[in-house]
């Protein structure tokens, strides 16, 4: 029974933070909720901070070994067109075991489970092995700036950070780095009438976007994370007038990789560019300045299945769920990236599943919920 109450409390304030929309930058009702909750769950310390960050620690047995922070981001994308959704998309609604809303699997359930994966401890009058601090941050779809000030102010020693991104109740190892470029071709303006007088960069676009997909096959292949992959995303050009050829076309080249660096990442594109006059920046928003020059491979985060920290973790787990999770990997990005540069391991661990982010009618199974409060509560005991 005591099982079933968490569960429907959990459910409960699922349903809660899924009606309290946080686009990014208007987390501050998100945020006032969460820390209202930990402190009525009996959270030892809530606590803010400058970047609008919310936290709660649950002292450990042995308040000497590093935290074990459990992070989520506070933020949602759009919900889009309400038509496109079988409910509308902050309602909240439970149908057939699942709650649906923006936000439910990406990542407003696995919040929820992560604030509640104390609670069954703190009521049979049990501590975590070691200090468990939940940590909710703002603007993660944006690039991440409240992960980053965590990172970069963080006063405490810490283990690990389990990601609350969904994993399908898998242990995600980690995932690809970003690397964004905008490829300019450069051309001639005309009036559309006289075309002959144009340099016209279209066909330049065209002709590089024809053979990229097949080129990137050839690109680097991490063991574990998998291949680079490259997504032409935004094309653009100088001028809005329908009569006129542009001076300019650009797309912007998303690349997800772990295996190919800045540098071998530019020297693809102007192979592939050949000729045709052309130039390349960097996107501003995921990356910083320091890799528009640089050799190294380009990261996300990682730990390798035989780390010791993997392995305490997965078996800690699989004693929760009563089966082990299965080792697995991201596809999209997380704010884990911002934690690796500064030597902080990290994993993923949530319920939900990946392929609902971001989905017009997302939604979350609650027997997933269920099962990674098992595992979330058994990680804190054993830890």
């Amino acid at each position: 029974m005591a099982r079933e109450s968490l569960l429907e409390e959990c459910i409960d304030f699922a349903q809660r933070l899924i009606r309290t929309p946080s686009m990014p930058g208007e987390e501050a009702a998100i945020a006032a909720l969460v820390g209202e909750e930990l402190r009525k769950l009996g959270y030892d310390e809530v606590w803010s901070d400058a970047a609008g960050n919310v936290f709660g620690r649950v002292y450990g047995r042995d308040r000497s070994l590093p935290a074990l922070v459990l992070n989520t981001h506070l933020d949602h994308v759009d919900p889009g067109d309400p038509s496109l959704w079988p409910t509308p998309p902050f309602a909240a609604e439970i149908r057939d075991g699942r709650i649906i809303g923006r936000g439910a699997s990406d990542i407003k359930g696995p919040m929820a489970v992560q604030v509640y994966s104390p609670v069954a401890l703190l009521r049979a009058g049990e501590r975590p092995r070691r200090d468990m601090v939940f940590c909710g941050v703002v603007q993660e779809e944006v690039g991440g700036a409240g992960a980053i000030y965590w990172a970069e102010h963080l006063d405490y020693p810490v283990e690990l950070v389990v990601l609350g991104e969904p994993s399908s109740n898998t242990l995600a190892l980690g995932h690809r780095g970003i690397v964004q470029f905008w490829l300019t071709f450069h051309g001639r303006s005309a009036h559309a009438s006289a075309p002959e007088r144009a340099e016209n960069p279209n066909y330049a676009l065209a002709a590089f976007l024809s053979q990229l997909q097949a080129a990137a096959a050839g690109l680097g292949v991490h063991p574990v994370l998998g291949p680079t992959t490259v997504a032409p995303t935004i094309i653009e050009v100088d001028t809005t007038s329908t009569n006129v050829t542009p001076a300019w076309a650009r797309v912007l080249l998303d690349f997800r990789t772990s295996a190919e660096s800045p540098n071998s990442l530019r020297a693809f594109i102007d192979r592939l560019a050949g000729d045709s006059p052309h130039s390349l920046t960097y996107s501003d928003g995921f990356e910083p300045a320091s890799v528009s020059a640089s050799d190294e491979i380009v990261t996300g985060f990682y730990l390798s299945p035989g780390d010791p920290l993997v392995i305490r973790a997965q078996a800690a787990l699989g004693r929760g769920m009563g089966r082990e999770p299965e080792l697995a990997r991201y596809r999209f990005a997380t704010d884990g990236r911002h934690f690796a540069p500064y030597g902080i391991p990290v994993v993923g661990f949530a319920p939900g599943e990946e392929e609902m982010a971001h989905t017009a009618g997302e939604s979350i199974a609650i027997d997933q919920m269920e099962e990674s409060l098992q595992g979330h509560a058994q990680l804190l005991r054993e830890f």
